[in-house]
């Protein structure tokens, strides 16, 4: 009797630590893509990486080692990718399929940002993980009302708010193509530092050119207003060079395009410092971020 306690007691004590090597392991393998998302959409990494674990079993449910679905992510009507069928609330219920992981991190963060009933979460700090724990079960996101502590337990746990402080990526800094009104095309260097915008750029048309550099402030989750100074380039007139300040509106808007991280749609109007033709110059322009 005393070996088999023994024996149970061995087992129970090699199955935990086991289990908590494949956390661990978790941990390592997706905290970076967890930081990339983070930096880029605000989600606490800590939230995204205990959302993967509990969702995915370590990422060996059959959701995630056949459809690359860590986060139990539903088709829903918009959804016009592969899918693959598994029981949930209910049986043979639809689910999103991905071609690779990093995928599914990347939708996970669409899905949350592109969804007004998750707008207010944006609103909590980065570093607050349990109002971002309770409010996902608030919006909805799942049924158990046990949710938010089943977060909470394994942040904790695995010290996972460790990814949410200062946590940096090579990936916010970005090169840009722009398109747009009344200059149509252009280049520039984007980084992104926290909810600020540092840009500088060059744009051009057929008739007049301009050089600037700004900055923006993020207002709402994918809102973003400022300013900028620079020059319009005028060839045809004897003042050629005509300084000019901008008040300006984007809006960032992800997009599943392989080779853009994200576009920026932005309208502004610049004010010329000297004289010229024109009072002010409204201006819309397109701009994608190269991965």
């Amino acid at each position: 009797m005393l070996k088999q306690l023994f024996f149970l007691i061995f087992l129970f004590s090699f199955s935990s630590v086991f289990s908590q090597n494949k956390t661990e392991q978790y941990i390592a393998k997706y905290s970076q893509i967890a930081i990339d998302e983070m930096n880029i959409y605000h989600i606490p990494a800590s939230i995204t990486l205990a959302q993967g674990i509990l969702e995915s079993g370590n990422g060996e449910s059959r959701l995630a080692t056949e459809g690359k679905n860590h986060f139990g992510i539903k088709c829903h009507d918009n959804w016009n990718g592969k899918t693959i069928i598994e029981d949930d609330d209910e049986k043979g219920e639809c689910f999103r399929k991905y071609s690779k992981v990093s995928e599914s991190y990347r939708d996970h963060s669409l899905f949350l940002t592109e969804r007004g009933r998750y707008s207010f979460l944006f609103e909590y700090k980065q570093t607050d993980y349990k109002k971002w724990a309770k409010g996902l079960k608030k919006a909805g996101y799942a049924t158990n009302p046990k949710y938010p502590t089943l977060l909470i337990d394994l942040i904790e746990k695995y010290d996972l708010s460790r990814f949410d402080k200062g946590a940096k990526s090579n990936k916010n800094l970005y090169f840009a193509h722009s398109y747009g009104l009344p200059y149509l095309s252009g280049v520039g260097a984007y980084y992104f530092n926290r909810k600020s915008l540092y840009y500088l750029e060059a744009n051009t048309s057929f008739a007049f050119s301009e050089a600037n550099f700004g900055y923006n402030y993020q207002l709402l989750s994918n809102f973003y207003s400022g300013a900028n100074a620079g020059i319009i380039y005028l060839p045809t007139k004897e003042k050629a060079i005509v300084p000019q300040l901008s008040a300006e509106l984007m809006y960032k808007k992800a997009t599943k395009n392989k080779r853009f991280n994200s576009v920026l749609i932005r309208g502004g109007v610049q004010l010329p410092l000297a004289e010229m033709d024109y009072e002010f110059v409204p201006y819309l322009r397109v701009t994608y971020l190269l991965r």
